[in-house]
Order: structure tokens, then C-alpha cells, then sequence
């Protein structure tokens, strides 16, 4: 026992004799990833153990075994660490050492700007860079302005206010002091597309002229009908080629994907019937090409002209469009103007009033509600006073609601200006129903006029009129509404209609036309020079005693197709009779007198017959043999055209008694 007591009392005495820790360290890592996490190792001669302070700003602390490590995350900056060591007699010792945390710049930055897809001045910034954690752009137009944020994994835009080049700096941030700047150059052009409208003030809206033609941007002539503050002025000069036109080219080729018609605003001041030809060339081959011709339907007024290039070959590359007024005569000092190209969907044709369903190329779109349906089928009863082919079916479903009807809506208001009733043929099982006609306004349908007309024929075709007399014409009606049977629930029945027409309220013109009828409006559209109105019989002898006629002058220098067209309000019936007989008065014999039959909703249905006279200055009957016509066409327009292929010279011929013959 003596000499375990020996034993300890010696240790006892080391290790009170122990000194206190020497050779204070700490060992820091720091990870490399900007992170900020630090590793801390103490070491130390003679220490048991050690306490270490973050010296982060807080009092924080943490007791380590030797080879025991601490891990903290530092911001970007010094850092006073402070290391007390104990020994294990509990001599203490310590040290501070200063922690540097330096974060890397931001590494590998890349850039990546794209066009704005909602404007032709945006642009689009993303950026990615190593370590970066933030990202600022400046966009190199206003200096004044701030820089813009840019998240990692985002973006930011910019619309430029003017073209030019433009320096776009991004500047990457890590989690400290140290960034990374890059810089990318960006042009900024006005893209010559379609549309094409002429208000920019950036793009030159040049124009390439030819045979003759004058073309510039100017201000609009005409608001009336085309608001547009500038449009496209091209004058075919006196004497310019019978081809004259001008190009215009865009920086890329026509879209045709999903639209492959192009429609222009045009005003002409020739009569209608004008020729306006637009071509589509390839930039670099201009043997890759497609035109169409379209004819102008008014005369100093705007009017939109629709050019379907489906048939076309829409696989090559057009970038110029070419645009030809008055194409196949000589220049005559004429002014036109243009504007507006653009892809459409719209007809070539509007859709309006008189609707008689036949067009091929318009889509007869219905709105139903409460329980009918309406869609265009075939005409079910082809007698009496229908023999079209199409009409409008509406069918009230069994138990619809006692208002159910359908719409159509009309590609523009309505106008009442000269004629203030609408026409309806209808088709009804029963008698005695009220068949409704209502009358919207598109943008507000609380906007809005109808009228209540009783039928009085079952299973047959009666003409019933609605009478909107007083109606406010700047109300802008643009939405025709239908019921049958209104007010009575739907029993499954159908009913039919068609040719809704405005009206006078006057009897109907159709053949024969005598130009007797004081009720009647022989109303004549000219066109190429020629004039016509009813007058007195200016030779009321031999083959014609009645006392009125048409009268049409040509005047001198017309065109050598100048003439004349009368619409019928309903389509010639070819049924039984395939022959017009013609009363005419010339002062000159042969000389040709062509008869021209035109579709209503479509001028390029149509059929002609040329007759030479043999008779001067005397009525003879011509004959036109329209033998064959395809009657499903519709023809509801006569053209009358006389010396037709030779220009006018002033004459005035006469025709009367327009009438089917065997």
C-alpha cells in the first residue's frame, strides 16, 4: 500500500507540474464552391481539450476534442477566431487567428439573348454563369435607367424605342465582392412583313417601280372608309405600259402556314371592274411566281380586295409582292392608292345582305339557342317562288324553349341609308305562326330592333317582308336573329328560309324586264365609261312601240369592255326556257352586242353570248342562246355590253324587253 501510494503521489505531481498548451493552430478549409462553408481544426501541445469561437459576431462557441473539427458558413470577409486551449491540469492557453473568406468570381459566363416574339424592338436576356448566385443587365439605349435584375434560371425583356445597335452588359455575382462582366452587341431592325399598314416611322417602305408606274407613301387621300393616317400612292403615269406596277420586298418570305390568302386595301378611281393583279416572286429566281387578278368593285372609295393563293404552289419562297392597277390598258395619269396587306381568312367576298346561301366560298356560320339548329341544306321544295338550290333549315327541337332561333352574323353592319324593310322567303309546315326577325348590334346585343311578321302559307314558299322603317342606322345591326313559331314551344318541326334581301317594298324585278313598271327600281351599275338610266323611247316604231327603254352611252375614249349591269332580286329560272331575246336600238350594224350572266355572290360564275347586230339606227330583236347553262349557278346579274371590244365614242344605244325565249 506504501508503494501504490508512491505511485500516485508521483503522477499527482506531473501532471500538476504540466505547463500550459503550446503551439496554438487552427487549420481552416474552405470549400471552393462559394458556399462560404469553413472547416476549423484546432491543434495544440498539451491540450485535453479546446474551446473555439466563430468570431462571427455572435458568442458562439464550441468545445473540440483533439482531431475533432468544426464546420460554420461565412459571408465574404475577416473573420478573428479565437482558440483557448486547456491542458489537463486546467493551464489554459489561446489564440486568435484571423479567417479570410473570398469567394471566386463568377466562371464561364454565357450570355444568351433572343428576339421579343411580341415585338419587333424586344428583346429577351437569360444568363448562366459558374458560382454566380444573381445577374444585373443593362441594355445600352438610356443610361439614366437602372439596371435590370436577372435571376439565376430566369430572364428578362427590353423593348428598344428606335433601331440601331444597342451594347447588352450582364454582370454575374457570386456571394461576394468579385463578378464577372460580359457584353453582347444586338441590331435593332423594323422587319419589313406583312402586314404591311405604312404608319411606321422607322421602315423606308421602298418601292421598286416599273413600266412606267410612280409609287411613294403619302398621306391618306381619303380617310372615308380607311382611318389609315398614311397609305401606299402608285400612279400609272401617261402612256406607261399596260403592265406598269411597283414591287415591294420583305426581309422574309410569306408564312403561308395557316392563312393563304393576302387582302388590300385599295382605292382606284376607275369605274368597277378595273383589273388589280398582285404577283409573288422568289427574291433570287423571279420565274418562281403566282398571280391573280381581282377586279375593283367601286370607284374613288376604298373597298377590300382578296387575293386566295390556296391553289398555288405554297412550298417556294415569296418574298415580293407585286402590285399591277389597271393591268392590260396603258397608263392614263390615273392615281390609286393601296394599303393594309396582310394574310386572311377572309372570303373574297363579304358576307352580307342579300343572303341566298349558293357561294361556294362563303361559310354560313349559325349561333343557335334554346333548342333550334340551323344549318344550310338542300332547298326541299325547288317550286313556286324558290327554285334555288341551298336555303337555311331551322329545326325547333321537340320542347325547346318558345324563343328559340338562330343567328348569323354579317361581315358588316347592315345598310339602311337607302332601303329601311328586309325580304325573307320561308317555308313553314303550318300557316298562321309569327315568324320573328331580330336585329343586333355585335359589341352590345341590348342594342338591338325586331319585328313580328304572321305567315299565311303552309308547306309552300311565301315571301314575308319585315318592316324596320325608323330604324337608327348608326346603331350598327349587324346580327340577323331568326325564330319560327315564336312564342310556342318546339314540336321537332322544320322550317326553311332564304334570299334575305333589304327592300324597298316594291314588286320584285325579275324577267321579263320591260322598264315599264314605275315600282320598280331599274337601278344599273356602270362600269369601263359606259352610262345607262331608263328613259323615254327616243323611236317608239317598228319592233318597239313602248314608251320606255334603257339608254346606255358610251362615251368617248371608254373602255372597249364598258357597260352595263341590272340585278335581278332573284335568279333567272333556266328550268324550261334557255334563251334571252333582247330588244336593241345601235346607230351602226355590226357591231358586237355581248350578253354576260353573273352569279350574284360570285362574278367568276358567270356565262356570256356575243350577237352581232344587222340593223342602224332602228329596234331589231337579238337572240342570246344560253342552250346548256348550268341553272344551279344562279345567275342573277345581266351584263349588256354593245360594240363591245372597241372603245367608246359617244354613241347612245338603247335595249328594252329582256325576256326567256324558245
Amino acid at each position: 500500500m506504501a508503494v501504490v501510494s508512491c505511485v500516485e503521489d508521483d503522477l499527482t505531481g506531473q501532471v500538476q507540474n504540466l505547463i500550459a498548451p503550446q503551439e496554438l493552430d487552427i487549420t481552416f478549409n474552405i470549400l471552393q464552391d462559394n458556399s462560404g462553408m469553413v472547416s476549423m481544426t484546432p491543434s495544440a501541445s498539451g491540450a485535453a481539450f479546446f474551446e473555439l469561437y466563430y468570431g462571427d459576431g455572435t458568442d458562439e462557441s464550441i468545445e473540440l476534442l483533439p482531431g475533432e473539427s468544426a464546420e460554420r458558413i461565412y459571408t465574404e470577409g475577416n473573420y478573428p477566431i479565437r482558440l483557448v486551449a486547456t491542458s489537463l491540469n486546467g493551464k489554459i492557453s489561446e489564440v486568435t487567428k484571423d479567417l479570410m473568406v473570398s469567394f471566386r468570381a463568377p466562371e464561364n459566363l454565357v450570355i444568351d439573348i433572343i428576339d421579343d416574339p411580341n415585338s419587333s424592338f424586344g428583346i429577351v436576356v437569360s444568363a448562366t454563369a459558374d458560382f454566380a448566385t444573381m445577374f444585373e443587365v443593362t441594355f445600352g439605349e438610356d443610361p439614366t435607367l437602372p439596371a435590370q435584375s436577372l435571376a439565376t434560371g430566369g430572364e428578362t425583356g427590353y423593348v428598344y424605342t428606335s433601331t440601331g445597335d444597342y451594347i447588352v452588359t450582364v454582370t454575374a455575382f457570386s456571394g461576394g465582392v468579385a463578378t464577372t462582366m460580359g457584353t453582347e452587341t444586338v441590331s435593332i431592325i423594323d422587319p419589313f412583313l406583312l402586314p404591311i399598314d405604312f404608319e411606321s416611322a422607322t421602315l423606308a417602305y421602298s418601292f421598286v417601280d416599273f413600266g412606267g408606274a410612280a409609287s411613294a407613301k403619302v398621306a391618306n387621300p381619303d380617310p372615308t372608309g380607311n382611318s389609315s393616317a398614311f397609305v401606299a400612292e402608285t400612279t400609272k403615269t401617261a402612256g406607261a405600259q399596260v403592265f406598269a406596277g411597283t414591287v415591294i420586298e420583305l426581309d422574309e418570305a410569306i408564312d403561308f402556314t395557316t392563312l393563304q390568302k393576302i387582302k388590300l386595301d385599295s382605292w382606284s378611281p376607275l369605274p368597277a371592274g378595273a383589273i388589280v393583279k398582285m404577283k409573288l416572286e422568289n427574291t433570287l429566281d423571279s420565274n418562281i411566281s403566282t398571280e391573280l387578278d381581282v377586279p375593283t368593285a367601286a370607284a374613288s372609295s376604298w373597298e377590300t380586295l382578296i387575293f386566295d393563293f390556296s391553289a398555288a404552289d405554297l412550298t417556294q419562297q415569296y418574298q415580293k409582292v407585286i402590285v399591277f392597277y389597271d393591268f392590260g390598258n396603258a397608263g392614263n395619269a390615273d392615281t390609286f392608292y393601296f394599303d393594309n396587306i396582310e394574310l386572311t381568312d377572309q372570303s373574297p367576298i363579304a358576307l352580307e345582305l342579300p343572303l341566298d346561301f349558293e357561294s361556294n366560298v362563303l361559310t354560313y356560320s349559325f349561333d343557335n339557342f334554346g333548342g333550334a339548329n340551323t344549318s344550310v341544306a338542300s332547298n326541299p321544295d325547288v317550286s313556286g317562288l324558290n327554285t334555288s338550290s341551298m336555303v337555311g333549315n331551322l329545326n325547333k327541337s321537340n320542347g325547346s324553349q318558345v324563343w328559340a332561333g338562330s343567328f348569323i352574323e354579317l361581315d358588316n353592319p347592315i345598310d339602311f341609308s337607302s332601303m329601311q324593310m328586309i325580304n325573307i322567303k320561308t317555308w313553314s309546315p303550318q300557316s298562321g305562326i309569327t315568324v320573328k326577325m331580330k336585329l343586333e348590334n355585335l359589341a352590345d346585343p341590348n342594342i338591338n330592333v325586331e319585328v313580328d311578321v304572321i305567315n299565311t302559307v303552309a308547306n309552300a314558299w311565301e315571301e314575308l317582308t319585315f318592316d324596320f322603317t325608323g330604324v337608327t342606322n348608326a346603331n350598327n345591326y349587324q346580327r340577323v336573329v331568326v325564330f319560327f313559331d315564336f312564342g310556342n314551344a318546339g314540336t321537332g318541326a322544320d322550317y326553311y328560309f332564304d334570299d334575305i334581301a333589304l327592300t324597298d317594298g316594291m314588286a320584285a324585278l325579275e324577267l321579263p324586264v320591260t322598264f315599264e313598271d314605275a315600282t320598280l327600281n331599274y337601278s344599273f351599275t356602270d362600269f369601263g365609261g359606259a352610262a345607262t338610266s331608263v328613259i323615254a323611247n327616243p323611236d317608239a316604231t317598228g319592233a318597239n312601240t313602248t314608251a320606255m327603254v334603257a339608254n346606255l352611252n358610251k362615251s368617248s375614249g371608254s373602255q372597249v369592255w364598258a357597260g352595263s349591269f341590272i340585278e335581278l332580286d332573284a335568279p333567272i329560272d333556266f328550268t324550261s326556257l334557255q334563251k334571252i331575246k333582247l330588244k336593241t336600238w345601235s346607230p351602226q350594224s355590226g357591231i358586237v352586242v355581248k350578253m354576260k350572266l353573273e352569279n350574284s355572290a360570285d362574278s367568276n360564275i358567270n356565262v356570256e353570248v356575243d350577237v352581232t347586230n344587222t340593223v342602224a339606227n332602228g329596234w331589231e330583236e337579238l337572240t342570246f342562246d344560253f342552250t346548256g347553262i348550268n341553272s344551279s349557278n344562279d345567275y342573277q346579274k345581266i351584263v349588256v355590253f354593245f360594240d363591245f371590244g372597241n372603245a367608246g365614242t359617244g354613241a347612245d344605244y338603247y335595249f328594252d324587253e329582256i325576256e326567256l325565249t324558245n
